[in-house]
C-alpha cells in the first residue's frame, strides 16, 4: 500500500520577526517647472521593533525627506516603504493616515505645539480627536513621565525649550505609537535641555517603543543603539552605538 503523503504548508516569517520599517531601494525627486533636485538616490534601510536608530547627515543629505517617507508624509518617486507591514509607497492618502494615526507619532525641531492651549491641552488634543475617555489623565501622567507635570497649565510661550520638546513628545506619543519619528529634535537646544530630551527618548525605548531620528548632532547619535550615515540620499554606513550619555 502507498505511503499517503501530504504537503506541508510554507512557513510565514512571525510578523515579531519582521523588520517593523523597511525602506527598499527609494528615489525621490522634486521638480520645479524644468528643474530637478534628487533627495534620495536609493536609498535603504530596515528597523527592527524595538531599537533605536538615529540617522546622521549633513543639512541637504536627504535625512529629512527620509523622515517624511518613512511617516507617510511624502511620496517616492521610485522603491519600496513598509511600516508596520503596510506598502506606504503604494497605498493612498486615507490609508497613510490611518497608518499615522495608529502607529507613528512624529516630532519635529519646531514642536507644532498649539500656541493658545496649555501644555495639557495640547497632550490631550490628539486623544480627544481619537475618542478617549481617558484623555486628561493620561496627559497628566505623560506629562509627568517627561518631567514637565509642574508645567501642565502653561502655554508652548511660557516654556523652554527643553520644556516645549517634551510636551511635544508627550502629544506624540498621547496615543501609544509604536514607531516615534524625530526630525533634529535638539537643534535649538543648550546641552542641559538636549540631555533632558534624549534622556526621555532613551526611557520611552528601554520601554519598547521603537525610535527613529534624524539630526547632525553626534552627541544625540551616541544615545542610540545604531547609527547610519547617510551622504547625497544614500545610506552609506551602519554603525552599532550603546546609548552612551558622554
Amino acid at each position: 500500500m502507498r505511503a499517503q503523503t501530504t504537503s506541508m504548508p510554507r512557513a510565514v516569517p512571525a510578523a515579531s520577526l519582521m523588520p517593523f520599517v523597511i525602506v527598499d531601494d527609494v528615489f525621490k525627486v522634486y521638480r520645479e517647472g524644468d528643474v530637478e533636485t534628487v533627495a534620495l538616490r536609493g536609498a535603504s534601510m530596515t528597523v527592527q521593533r524595538g531599537e533605536f536608530v538615529v540617522i546622521v547627515g549633513r543639512s541637504g543629505s536627504g535625512k529629512s525627506t527620509l523622515l517624511n517617507i518613512i511617516g507617510g508624509l511624502a511620496d517616492t518617486t521610485a522603491g519600496r516603504v513598509t511600516v508596520a507591514g503596510f506598502d506606504l509607497a503604494r497605498s493612498d492618502e486615507e490609508l497613510r493616515a490611518m497608518v499615522r494615526s495608529k502607529h507613528i507619532g512624529m516630532v519635529f525641531q519646531a514642536d507644532n505645539l498649539v500656541p493658545f492651549l496649555t501644555a495639557e491641552e495640547n497632550v490631550a488634543l490628539p486623544m480627544q480627536l481619537a475618542g478617549r475617555a481617558d484623555a486628561g489623565r493620561r496627559a497628566r501622567h505623560l506629562l509627568d513621565e517627561l518631567g514637565v507635570g509642574a508645567r501642565h497649565g502653561h502655554r508652548p510661550e511660557q516654556l523652554s525649550g527643553g520644556e516645549k520638546q517634551r510636551v511635544a513628545i508627550a502629544t506624540a506619543i498621547a496615543n501609544e505609537p509604536e514607531l516615534l519619528l524625530g526630525d533634529e529634535l535638539t537643534g535649538e537646544l543648550d546641552t542641559m535641555n538636549t540631555d533632558a530630551v534624549l534622556d526621555a527618548l532613551a526611557a520611552l525605548n528601554a520601554r519598547g517603543m521603537t525610535l527613529v531620528i534624524v539630526t547632525h548632532n553626534m552627541r544625540v547619535a551616541r544615545r542610540a543603539t545604531r547609527i547610519l550615515h547617510i551622504k547625497d540620499g544614500l545610506i552609506e554606513e551602519s554603525e552599532a552605538a550603546h546609548g552612551d550619555k558622554s
